[in-house]
């Protein structure tokens, strides 16, 4: 167990230092000035001082070595080239919590009924619910989470005025950019838990049980439900992680002060060091959610660590 835990996390390491490099690379080799905006008029001097300060006066190679030896040494995603004075841990300390309640709450939502729907609709395959069910999966994945929020802004909002269109801090706000959140990975799940249930229906110790007369209700808890939870399981380990990121357009469109809004807004403002240290930050929170369900499915399937480790 030891040694397959090992190899899982030198994978990781190794994945999340291929992801720091090619990020740093992609984000410095893009068009645009960093420091344009915060240089403005300054004379030439003032400017040299500015470009020394964030070391864009080196060599794209330099740079590196220097942000990664920061990043592995101390822990140090750098410091924000349009926040000046805050650092990007800092931005990470005082709003992951933000991204976290949202997408905690919108994912309790998504599983939860996910499940319902997805199990209420491959016991009654063929059925008008399961046809009303498959109709608004379809929907739900092919339409972006956007378009929801921007329907229920219109419709919740601003319509009939039963919440409010933005903000944040009190539980009235919370309505809006979880059901936009909410919604796709409704479908998602949705759509996985009727499949895996099929699957499961079909197997010979259901045919089993059903021909030892067990009643429908407790083939449907102790065998179908356990079983078909498995991929679940699988789907919620990186869900945990991408609730700290949170919807990046939601938390936008919201103007709700998460890691998200900081991610697109550095984005739109070519803050290089925000835009390289939250997508290693994000890389390593679903790199780590990924450990964490290897090494649980190798306690509880020793088989899996086994044919794993024959690879």
């Amino acid at each position: 167990m030891l040694k397959f835990i090992g190899k899982r996390l030198a994978y990781a390491v190794l994945t999340l230092f291929l992801i720091a490099t090619a990020t740093f690379f992609l984000v410095a080799g893009a068009p645009g000035d960093p420091i344009a905006a915060k240089v403005g008029q300054m004379p030439e001097q003032a400017q040299q001082i500015i470009n020394a300060k964030y070391g864009f006066d080196k060599p794209v190679v330099v740079r590196y070595f220097i942000y990664m030896k920061n990043l592995i040494t101390t822990g140090d995603f750098g410091e924000s080239v349009i926040y000046t004075g805050k650092s990007v841990n800092d931005v990470i300390k005082e709003n992951t919590g933000v991204s976290a309640k949202i997408g905690l709450v919108a994912l309790v939502f998504q599983v939860v009924i996910g499940i319902a729907l997805g199990l209420v609709s491959a016991l009654n395959r063929g059925k008008p619910v399961d046809h009303i069910t498959r109709f608004m999966v379809v929907l739900a994945i092919c339409v972006p989470s956007f378009v929801f929020a921007s329907l229920l802004q219109y419709l919740l909002a601003f319509k009939w005025k039963l919440v409010p269109i933005f903000g944040w801090g009190q539980l009235k706000h919370y309505v809006l950019p979880v059901a936009a959140y909410a919604i796709g990975g409704i479908a998602s799940y949705t759509k996985y838990m009727r499949s895996s249930t099929l699957s499961v229906i079909s197997e010979d110790y259901i045919i089993t049980a059903k021909a030892k007369g067990c009643t429908k209700g407790r083939v449907v808890r102790k065998h179908i439900f356990r079983n078909a939870m498995l991929p679940i399981v699988t789907m919620i380990g990186p869900a945990l992680a991408g609730i700290f990121a949170g919807s990046f357009i939601i938390e936008k469109m919201f103007s709700i002060p998460g890691l998200g809004f900081y991610y697109v807004k550095a984005v739109s403002d070519n803050d290089y060091t925000m835009i390289i240290g939250l997508t290693i930050f994000f890389a390593l929170l679903y790199v780590g959610s990924l450990i964490v369900v290897d090494i649980l499915y190798g306690i509880v399937d020793p088989r899996i660590r086994v044919a794993k480790g024959q690879k």
